[in-house]
C-alpha cells in the first residue's frame, strides 16, 4: 500500500486527479457518513460514573456552593476546567445534568467531524477518516461518556487547521497558542500534543516580539493556573496528586500502560491499527516538516499514555493519538489509489471494525450485552460503557424514572434522605452527585479527599491503574465528623493543619497565602511517614530469626514459616554485610520481589520467579546470585515483596552466602 502526500503534483504541476470516482469525494458521502455516525452515537450514548464527579461540582457551582466537590472544602475533583466551566454555562438554563451533557457531547462531536472533514486536503481522503472513526470503538464510545473527550478533540482538530492552512506570521503563532491555551484548560496533559507544533510555529516566525505573540496566546492558561494556585491552593487538580503520589515505580506503570495498548490491539484494533498507519504516514511519507511535527505529537502522546499506565477506562486515552491519525492520513493523497485497492481497504477495515466484541456498527438489536453487565478484562481494564450502559445509556432513558438509575445513584439518593453528615462509597460520582451537597463523601480513592491524595496509596500486588486506596489515618473519620483534628499520627495532624488552612482557611488569610507556598514547595513531605502508609501490613524480623530453621516447611501453615501480606517483610541485619548469594525459601507458586537498601537508600533488586513445581502449593529452595549493585556494596535492610500470586505469601527462610 502507498500513500502519496496531498501536495503530490503530476509532471505538469498540476494535482492528479480522483481515480475512485466522484461519489466518494463529494461532500454528500461525507454528510451520509457524519448522519450514520449521528445514529450511531445516539445508540451508544451513556455516562460514566467519573463524569458525574464534575457533575457535582457543576451542580454546586450553579446553586451557589462555589467550584467545590465537598462544599466545606475546596478541591478540583475535576481534570477537565473549560469543559466543567461549559457544561455549568448550558447547566445554569437547563438544571438537568444527563441530558444537558449528553446533547453537548454529541453536538460537539459532530462539530468535529464536520470541521475535520473540512479540513482534509483532498476530497477522496474525507470519507476514509469518517468511516475510521465511525469503526474505532473508543471514538464513537467516548464521543459521549460524559467527560472532555469531544471538547478535546474539537479543540485539537481547530488548532492544525490553523497550523496547517494559515498563513505563517506573529497571528498566526498567537492563534495557535490561544488554542493550545483552550485546549490544555481541558486536559493540561493536552499540552505534549501542541508543544511540537508550537515550537515549530516559534522556528518559523523568528520575529522580535515571537515570544510575546506566544505568552499572549497562552493568557486563558496562565490565568486558570493563576486561579487554581489562589482558590484551590495548587497548580494541578487533585486527581493528578491522587494517581501519581501512589508509591508504585515507573517500570510498574510503563508495563501497564502497554497492556493498555495490547487491550486496545484485541478489543478494539481499529483504533491502533490507524495510529500505527498515520504514524508511517507522518514518518515516512511527507514532503512537508508540518507533518513530521503532527507525527511527533501523536508518538509523545502515546509515550505519555505508557508512561502514566494507561487507564481503566479501555480506549479512553487513545482517542487523541487516533484523531491525530486521522489528520496525518488527511494530508494523503487517496485519490492516487485505485478504485478496487480503495474498495479492498474500506472492506478490510469494516470486517476488522465488525469482528470484535460489541462492534460500534451493530444491525441487530442491542441485546443483552448493552444491558450492562460488567466486562473487565485482565489487568484491570473495563469497557466502561458496557458496565454502566444499564443505568446510564439513552436508550435505556425512561419518562417515569430519573437518570441515572445505576444502583449507586440509587444509594446516592438514600443518602440524601437520610442526611447523613459523612458517608463513603467505592464509585464517588453517582453516588455523590445523587447525595447531594449536605452530605460529606469521604473517597477512599483519594480523587476527591485533599488528603488521601497526599498519602501514598498501600502496596497492593493486584493493584488497578486508577484506583490507588489509601489506609484510613487512625482518627480522619472522627475528624470529618466532629470537625476536630482527631487524627492519632501527630506529624500527620500537623500537616493536617496546614492542608485545612489552604483547602478551608479565608481566601485572603495571609497565613493561608503563605502555606500555600510551603505546601507546594514540598516543605512539609517530612511529616508523611511513607512507610506507614505504603506499607501498613510490614512484617518485620530480624536476620536471626528468618536464617535459623533448618528443615524446609510443607506450606506457609507450616510452623516456622513467616506469612506475609501485600505489604511485604523486613529483615534487618545486625550490621552493613555483603554477600554473593541468596538462599531462600518461598511459596513455589508466587514469585516475589527481593530489594536490598543501606539505611534509606535503595541498592538494587531482583525479581525471583516461581518454582514451576506442581501444585498443591508449597515451599521450595532457590540459590540465587545477588545483583551485582547488592553484591559490590554492603546492605544491612531486605525487604521481601509479593509480586505476583494468590495470598497467603510466605518465606521459609533466607540465609546470605
Amino acid at each position: 500500500m502507498s500513500f502519496e502526500p496531498a501536495s503530490s503534483l503530476d509532471s505538469k504541476g498540476q494535482k492528479s486527479g480522483i481515480s475512485f470516482g466522484a461519489l466518494e469525494s463529494s461532500s454528500l458521502l461525507v454528510m451520509a457518513l457524519i448522519g450514520v455516525f449521528f445514529i450511531v452515537v445516539l445508540r451508544r450514548a451513556w455516562i460514566s460514573d467519573d463524569a458525574f464527579i464534575t457533575f457535582r461540582t457543576v451542580d454546586n457551582f450553579i446553586n451557589g456552593y462555589r467550584l467545590t466537590w465537598n462544599i466545606t472544602e475546596r478541591v478540583q475533583a475535576y481534570t477537565h476546567p473549560l469543559w466543567m466551566l461549559l457544561l455549568s454555562l448550558i447547566y445554569f438554563f437547563t438544571r438537568e445534568i444527563y441530558f444537558t451533557s449528553l446533547a453537548l457531547s454529541i453536538g460537539l462531536s459532530l462539530a468535529t467531524l464536520v470541521l475535520l472533514a473540512r479540513s482534509f486536503s483532498l476530497p477522496a481522503a474525507a470519507p476514509f477518516g469518517i468511516f475510521v472513526l465511525l469503526l474505532s470503538k473508543a471514538f464513537v464510545d467516548f464521543s459521549t461518556s460524559g467527560l472532555e473527550n469531544p471538547l478535546s478533540h474539537l479543540l485539537i482538530v481547530a488548532f492544525f487547521i490553523v497550523f496547517f492552512r494559515q498563513p505563517v506570521g506573529p497571528g498566526w503563532l498567537w492563534r495557535l497558542s490561544l488554542l493550545a491555551s483552550l485546549g490544555m484548560i481541558t486536559r493540561m496533559d493536552l499540552a505534549l500534543v501542541f508543544l511540537p507544533a508550537l515550537g515549530f510555529a516559534l522556528w518559523r516566525v523568528r520575529a522580535k516580539k515571537s515570544l510575546l505573540w506566544l505568552a499572549l496566546g497562552q493568557i486563558p492558561f496562565i490565568l486558570w493556573e493563576l486561579f487554581s494556585i489562589f482558590y484551590y491552593g495548587f497548580p494541578f487538580p487533585n486527581t493528578a496528586y491522587a494517581k501519581l503520589n501512589t508509591g508504585i515505580a515507573s517500570a510498574e506503570y510503563i508495563r501497564q500502560g502497554l497492556f493498555y495498548l495490547l487491550n486496545s490491539v484485541q478489543f478494539d484494533p481499529i483504533t491502533p491499527l490507524v495510529v500505527l498507519l498515520g504514524l508511517a504516514a507522518g514518518f515516512f511519507k511527507h514532503d512537508d516538516r508540518r507533518i513530521l511535527v503532527l507525527a511527533v505529537a501523536c508518538l509523545l502522546y502515546l509515550l505519555y499514555i505508557v508512561k502514566i499506565g494507561g487507564d481503566f477506562m479501555s480506549g479512553r486515552f487513545l482517542t487523541v493519538p487516533l484523531l491525530l491519525a486521522v489528520l496525518l492520513l488527511s494530508k494523503m493523497d487517496f485519490s492516487r489509489l485505485s478504485a478496487a485497492f480503495t474498495l479492498v481497504l474500506y472492506g478490510i477495515l469494516l470486517v476488522v471494525g465488525l469482528n470484535v466484541v460489541n462492534p460500534t456498527v451493530r444491525i441487530n438489536d442491542l441485546g443483552p450485552i448493552d444491558s450492562g453487565p460488567i466486562h473487565q478484562w485482565d489487568h484491570g481494564i473495563l469497557d466502561e460503557r458496557m458496565l454502566y450502559y444499564g443505568g446510564t445509556g439513552l436508550l435505556n432513558a425512561r419518562r417515569d424514572e430519573p437518570m441515572p438509575t445505576f444502583y449507586w445513584a440509587i444509594e446516592g439518593e438514600k443518602m440524601r434522605v437520610t442526611q447523613r453528615k459523612v458517608a463513603d462509597n467505592y464509585g464517588i460520582g453517582m453516588f455523590a452527585f445523587r447525595a447531594g451537597p449536605q452530605v460529606y463523601v469521604l473517597d477512599k480513592l483519594a480523587l476527591a479527599d485533599p488528603l488521601l491524595a497526599r498519602l501514598p496509596a498501600f502496596r497492593k500486588v493486584d493493584w488497578r491503574i486508577g484506583h490507588f486506596e489509601r489506609v484510613m489515618p487512625p482518627g480522619y473519620l472522627q475528624t470529618l465528623l466532629l470537625g476536630k483534628n482527631m487524627i492519632a499520627d501527630p506529624q500527620l495532624a500537623q500537616y493536617y493543619d496546614k492542608l485545612t488552612l489552604i483547602v478551608r482557611g479565608g481566601l485572603f488569610d495571609p497565613d493561608r497565602l503563605l502555606e500555600i507556598w510551603r505546601m507546594n514547595t514540598g516543605q512539609y513531605d517530612r511529616w508523611i511517614d511513607q512507610d506507614a502508609y505504603r506499607y501498613p501490613e510490614l512484617v518485620r524480623r530480624s536476620y536471626a530469626e528468618v536464617s535459623s530453621l533448618v528443615s524446609e516447611p510443607e506450606n506457609c501453615q507450616s510452623r516456622g514459616a513467616t506469612v506475609m501480606q501485600d505489604s511485604g517483610l523486613e529483615i534487618t541485619l545486625p550490621e552493613p554485610s555483603q554477600a554473593a548469594w541468596l538462599e531462600i525459601s518461598l511459596d513455589h507458586n508466587d514469585r516475589y520481589q527481593v530489594v536490598y537498601y543501606l539505611g534509606e537508600r535503595e541498592l538494587a533488586e531482583t525479581i525471583i520467579p516461581t518454582a514451576f513445581l506442581p501444585d498443591p502449593g508449597g515451599i521450595s529452595t532457590r540459590t540465587l546470585p545477588l545483583p551485582a549493585k547488592a553484591s559490590a556494596a554492603s546492605f544491612d535492610r531486605i525487604r521481601l515483596f509479593p509480586y505476583a500470586g494468590e495470598a497467603p505469601y510466605c518465606l521459609g527462610s533466607l540465609i546470605l552466602r
